[in-house]
Formats: structure tokens, sequence, C-alpha cells
């Protein structure tokens, strides 16, 4: 059969091709009736392997870094410590699948380790990707309770309950990576170079999926909004907050943001994309390939988002570049005593702290005064 006519509406059959996170894209041509011709984007080869293991490299020293000094400290833990942990181990968990994801890429899209390999590495991807969504969400929930509502939001803001909602997290975040381990495999590349870690294209898998992107991000971007719609509109009436815990709040929603702003295009070309495959959404030529480039660089946008916090932290928290400082000093830094962190990853804002700071010869000791997030 002759290539469609560029103009003329895309309709993908259930046996499309299939979605990779290598950085090709999520598109692929139609072998059977040969529809719209697609490219990759140029050198994507090469620049997409460097992304991807720039992001594990500086993920994977960050995240284990704010993972070591949250689960590592002693005495009690506020409430936001708890999440801030969990999502650094779910940012962790993630960077860690990057390595094969960058191979992939550099292959053009081919996958050398094997399909059980390439079910665990996307259903860690998934459930990483929902649990980092959900644990903000109860960040901001956290966050509202106690700007917002204060005094009556005492019962429900305890230890035991930031436990129990990073727990229940974590059980979403787990089915909604199943589908995964069902759906993805080894699929054929296009002219028979080899397999790529794909999906299967039948409707059912891209109907559960478009209502998994609903429930695991769509959701928890509502959930957030309303949050800091309210908590913008408190900071705005007296008694106003004191400056420590503005800046706490100003940290976190550098978090929200960053997350949003990297998986939020993601998500929206990927819901066009299921829409597509059922086929409720025609597209012509012209728009399948932008939607395939679309992706990739989506995808990559989304990638780097897993090693963005310890970044976040490290410009914006003088007491976390402080430990920062103190950990990479290596040996001098376990002979120095034992202080406290006085940052948005710990502290009360009813006290003053003190974090050792990396010197030459000593620890020399620079205060910082932060209050609860």
């Amino acid at each position: 059969m002759p290539a469609m006519h560029p103009t003329e509406p895309w309709s993908p059959s259930p046996w499309a091709g299939s979605e990779d996170y290598s950085g090709s894209g999520a598109l692929e041509e139609l072998e059977e009736l040969k529809l719209c011709p697609s490219w990759d984007l140029p050198y994507s080869y090469a620049y997409i392997p460097v992304l991807y293991l720039v992001a594990f490299a500086v993920g994977l020293l960050g995240n284990a870094f704010v993972v070591w000094l949250l689960a590592g400290r002693r005495g009690p833990r506020r409430l936001v410590d708890t999440f801030v942990l969990h999502l650094a181990a779910a940012d962790l968990g993630f960077v860690l699948t990057l390595p094969l994801w960058a191979v992939a890429a550099a292959l053009g899209g081919r996958w050398p380790f094997g399909e059980s390999l390439c079910k665990l590495s996307s259903f860690a991807l998934a459930g990483t990707r929902c649990a980092g969504a959900l644990l903000l969400a109860g960040m901001s929930v956290d966050r509202y309770l106690a700007v917002v509502k204060l005094l009556d939001a005492r019962p429900l803001r305890t230890p035991r309950c930031a436990l129990a909602t990073c727990c229940a997290v974590w059980a979403v975040a787990l089915l909604a990576g199943l589908p995964a381990l069902a759906y993805r495999g080894l699929q054929p590349l296009p002219g028979g170079q080899g397999s790529q870690c794909g999906e299967e294209a039948s409707d059912a898998f891209q109907g559960l999926s478009l209502l998994l992107l609903l429930l695991t991000f769509m959701l928890p971007l509502g959930v957030t909004l309303f949050c800091y719609c309210r908590i913008s509109r408190r900071l705005r009436r007296p008694p106003h907050l004191g400056r420590a815990r503005r800046n706490s709040l100003r940290i976190i929603f550098a978090i929200e943001s960053t997350f949003v702003g990297s998986w939020l295009p993601f998500s929206a070309l990927r819901a066009i994309f299921y829409l597509a495959r059922l086929g409720a959404l025609p597209l012509p030529c012209s728009l399948v390939l932008a939607l395939r480039w679309g992706l990739t660089i989506a995808t990559c946008l989304a990638f780097v988002n897993s090693c963005a916090n310890p970044v976040i932290y490290l410009l914006l928290d003088r007491s976390f570049r402080a430990r920062a400082r103190r950990g990479a000093c290596g040996t001098i830094g376990r002979l120095a005593r034992r202080v406290s962190s006085a940052s948005s990853l710990s502290g009360d804002d009813s006290s003053l702290f003190r974090s050792g700071a990396c010197s030459w010869g000593s620890f020399q000791p620079v205060q910082s005064v932060s209050g609860p997030l």
C-alpha cells in the first residue's frame, strides 16, 4: 500500500508500534499500513545518553546524601522530613534505571538487557513517578494544614499519620507500576534491527494507562494547586509568618514547581498519545512527527527531574550547603563533633542550630536559622 499523504488523519491500529524511554520517542511507523514516516531528533543518540548519565550521577549522589542525612538523624523527626526522605528514596530508585535507558538511547532504541530488566526498569519508572507525585501532594496537604488549619489539624499532623500516608503512597505506586510488568516487554524495532523495550499497543492497556495518568498525576496536581492557592491567600493576611517559615515554604514551592514543570509536558503529550492510539483523536502525519519529537524532549525533561531536588536544597538552603561541605570533607568531617542542622530538611524555628562547615584546617561553625516547613 502506498504511504499515506501527510495531511491525511492518522488513526493508529491496535498493533501500532510501541513506546520506549530511551529518548527515541513513542510513535513508531505502522509496519502494516506504512502510514506516517518518522525520524528521530538529529543526533539524539549522542546527547540523550550524556544527559541521562549526568542526571544519574547528580541524582545518585544528591539523593543518597539526602537519604543519609535524614535517615541517620537522631531524635524526633518533623512531619515534613518524612515526606522529604521518601521523596529522595523515590528519586533514588528512579535514577538507578537511567544508565539502562542511556545505553538504549545510544543504540538507537535497541534494548540489549533482556526482557526481565525491561519489565523491572519500566515498573520502577512508573512506580517512582507515581510515588513522587503523590508524596508532593501529601507534602502540600501537610503545608496547608500547618499554615491554614494549624489548630484544627493537630490530630492529623502526627508522625504516625505522616508515616501511614507515605506507606499508602508506596502501596498505590506499586499498584500503578503493575501494568508495566504485564504489558511492557521486548518489541521488534522497524526494519528488523533488534528489539526495543516497549509496550503492547492494546486498547485495554492504552485506556488503563490514560486512567492511571489522570489518577496519579492530574489528581495530585489539582490537590497541590488547591493547597498552594489557599496558602498564598493565607500569607497575604496578618498575622504574617516568620522569615524562617516563609523560606521553608519557598523551598517546597520550588520543589513542587520543578516537578510540575518537568512532568506536565510529558503527561500532556502522553495523554494525546493514548487518545490517538484509542482512535479518539485522529492526527495528521505532521502532528504525529511533532508528537514523537515532543515526547523525546519531554521524556528528557522528566527524567532530569530525578536529580533536581538535591540541587534545589543546595541552592536555597544554607544549612544543607554546610552539611554537604562537611560531608565532602571525609575524614575531617568524621573528626568534628556532632552538630545539629536547622535547615528546610530538619530543624525547629524556635531554636538556633549550628552546622559544620569545612575549611582547610578545621571546622568553623556556621549558624543558620530555619523553621518547620
